[in-house]
C-alpha cells in the first residue's frame, strides 16, 4: 500500500499563521534594533547635554570665584549644589563611563578648561538615583566641587521612542496579518474545493486574488474538468459495453433452453443470470458516476414505502406517515435501494426507519446479517469488496450495492455511515441529499 508522502514543517500552524510568525519575528528584529539605537542615540544626547551645561558652569564658577562674594550661594540651584574648597577633594579611584565621556566633552567644548585639573564622576543617592559630581581646580588653588541633584538616565527619553515605534509596530502588525488573511482566502477556498473534490460535483474555484493565485484557482478548474471529463467518458464506455454484452447473454440464455441434459441447461442458465446481475450492478456504479440530478420537494415517507414495495415479506418501515424535504429523489431511492437490497441478502430481513432531527431527516437501514469484522467495516466502502475472504461463488452480491450508495449519496451532498449493531447485523445511517 502507497502511503502519500506529506510534507512537515517546523513551524506550527497554516500559511496565514506561519506568515504572521514571520511578520512578528521582523518586527521583534527590528523593535529591538531600534531599542539599542535610540539608547545609544539617547545616551549621547544627555552627555553632550550635561556637558555643555557643567562646562558653562565651569566657565561662570571660574569667574565668579575671582571675585569677593560666597560662589555657593550664586550658583547653587534647585538641581545644583556647588561650593569651594580649600584643598583637593576626594573622588572614586575608578572611572565611570558616563561621567569620564563627558568629561572629556567639557574638555572638547571649552579649550580655557581643557589644561585644568578635574574630574567628574557619578554618585547614587537616596532612593537609588543617580548624581554627577566633580571638582576642577581653581587658578588661585583652591577647588570648585559641583553635585547635580538629578542626573537622569538615558531610559525615559528611549521609552518615549521604544514606545512609539511599538505602537507603529502593532498598528503595522495587524493590519499586515488582515492583508495576509485576505490573501490566504483564496487559498483557503482553494484547498477546500480540493478536498470535496471527487466527493460530488465538480465546484468551480472563482479565481480572485493575486496574479498568482488566480493563474491557480484557473488551473486547478481546468484540471478538474479534464479529471471528471475523463472519469465520465471511461464511465460511459464501460456502461455502454456492459449494455451490449447483454445482447449475447439473452441469446445464450435463449440457448440454454435446447440444451439437452437438465443440469446443464441449469447450470448455463444460473451463469447467465449471475453475469447479468453482475452487469447491472456494474451499470449502476458507473452511472452513479456521471449521472444528474435536480433537487425537488420529496415526502421521505412515501418515498421509503415505494421502495419497500419491492420487499413486502422482507422489509418494514418505521417512521411518520409524512416527512417533506427538498432532497434528490432519484439518487436517494437508487441508494435506498442497494442498502435494502444488501440487508435482504445478507441478513434475512430489513427494517427501515425514518425520523426528523435537529440536522435534518435521518434514515436508518438495519439487518439481523451476521455483521462484519473490524478490518471488513473499514473496506466496506469499496467497490467489489465483500466480506467474506474467499469470495465464494455461494454469496449474493457483488460487492457494488453500498459503494454504489456512497458514490451516489455523497456526489449530491448525503453521507452514509455503516456500523455494527449492538445486538448484531449492521446498521446503515445516511442523511438525504439536501437542495
Amino acid at each position: 500500500m502507497v502511503r502519500p508522502f506529506r510534507a512537515t514543517s517546523p513551524l506550527p500552524g497554516g500559511f496565514v499563521a506561519r506568515s504572521i510568525l514571520v511578520v512578528v519575528a521582523v518586527v521583534v528584529v527590528q523593535l529591538l534594533a531600534s531599542v539599542a539605537f535610540y539608547q545609544a542615540i539617547d545616551r549621547q544626547t544627555l552627555r553632550e547635554d550635561h556637558a555643555r551645561r557643567i562646562a558653562e558652569f565651569l566657565v561662570v564658577g571660574d569667574r565668579v570665584s575671582r571675585l569677593e562674594t560666597d560662589l555657593s550661594q550664586i550658583m547653587t540651584s534647585r538641581y545644583l549644589e556647588a561650593s569651594i574648597a580649600d584643598q583637593k577633594p576626594a573622588w572614586p579611584r575608578t572611572r565611570e563611563e558616563n561621567a569620564e565621556a563627558i568629561e572629556g566633552y567639557v574638555r572638547q567644548w571649552e579649550p580655557s578648561l581643557a589644561q585644568r585639573p578635574m574630574r567628574l564622576w557619578g554618585e547614587t543617592g537616596p532612593g537609588g538615583r543617580r548624581y554627577l559630581a566633580g571638582a576642577m581646580a581653581l587658578e588661585d588653588g583652591r577647588w570648585l566641587t559641583f553635585r547635580s541633584k538629578d542626573f537622569p538616565r538615558s531610559w525615559p527619553i528611549a521609552l518615549r521612542a521604544v514606545a512609539m515605534t511599538l505602537a507603529f509596530a502593532l498598528a503595522c502588525l495587524v493590519l499586515g496579518a488582515v492583508a495576509l488573511r485576505q490573501l490566504g482566502a483564496p487559498l483557503r477556498r482553494l484547498a477546500e474545493a480540493a478536498r470535496q473534490f471527487g466527493k460530488g460535483p465538480p465546484v468551480l474555484v472563482k479565481p480572485e486574488g493575486p496574479p498568482e493565485l488566480a493563474d491557480l484557482s484557473h488551473a486547478f478548474n481546468d484540471m478538474q474538468g479534464r479529471i471528471t471529463g475523463l472519469i465520465e467518458d471511461e464511465a460511459r464506455a464501460m456502461e455502454a459495453l456492459s449494455h451490449d454484452l447483454r445482447t449475447p447473454l439473452s441469446r445464450l440464455k435463449l440457448a440454454s433452453d435446447l440444451i439437452g441434459p437438465k443440469d446443464v441447461r441449469g447450470l448455463v442458465s444460473d451463469n447467465v443470470d449471475e453475469l447479468e446481475e453482475m452487469l447491472r450492478s456494474l451499470s449502476a456504479w458507473l452511472r452513479a458516476q456521471h449521472q444528474p440530478s435536480t433537487a425537488e420537494e420529496t415526502d421521505l415517507a412515501a418515498l421509503m414505502r415505494d421502495v419497500l414495495a419491492r420487499w413486502p415479506e422482507t422489509a418494514a418501515y418505521e417512521g411518520p406517515d409524512s416527512l417533506m424535504a427538498v432532497t434528490h429523489r432519484g439518487p436517494l431511492e437508487q441508494a435506498l435501494v442497494q442498502l435494502i437490497d444488501n440487508a435482504v441478502r445478507h441478513g434475512g430481513n430489513a427494517v427501515v426507519r425514518l425520523e426528523a432531527t435537529e440536522d435534518g431527516p435521518l434514515i436508518t437501514v438495519l439487518d439481523n446479517g451476521p455483521g462484519l469484522s473490524s478490518e471488513s467495516l473499514a473496506r466496506v466502502y469499496e467497490p467489489f469488496f465483500r466480506g467474506d475472504p474467499a469470495r465464494a461463488r455461494d454469496t449474493a452480491g457483488f460487492g457494488l450495492g453500498i459503494p454504489t450508495a456512497d458514490r451516489l449519496l455523497r456526489r449530491f451532498g448525503g453521507t452514509l455511515s455503516i456500523s455494527n449493531r449492538e445486538a448484531g447485523g449492521l446498521e446503515a445511517k445516511l442523511r438525504p441529499p439536501s437542495g
